[in-house]
């Protein structure tokens, strides 16, 4: 077993360190924490794009689980505002 860090990004105080097997269940670990947040935390998800970075136990990144929300092209910017029409 080894113990691995989850980076948030934008809060470097915000670190998990958990134990896992191997790389891979780290991964899998990684996109669960990441999904918690969103799903717990609405203000979180207001942000546009997510990441959590899966550390070694040397605090080394090994690998980043991100998670991006972006306008599909040629959406309205303000679907408010398109409704309204303005």
């Amino acid at each position: 077993m080894t113990r691995f860090f989850f980076q948030f990004a934008g809060r470097p105080r915000d670190t998990v360190g958990i134990t896992c097997t191997d790389l891979a269940e780290a991964r899998t670990r990684a996109v669960q924490l990441l999904a918690e947040r969103l799903a717990h935390r609405p203000t979180y998800a207001e942000e546009g794009h997510w990441r959590v970075t899966v550390e070694d136990d040397c605090r080394r990144p090994l690998l980043s689980v991100t998670v991006a929300t972006v306008a599909a092209r040629g959406a309205p910017r303000e679907p408010s505002l398109e409704a309204a029409g303005e």
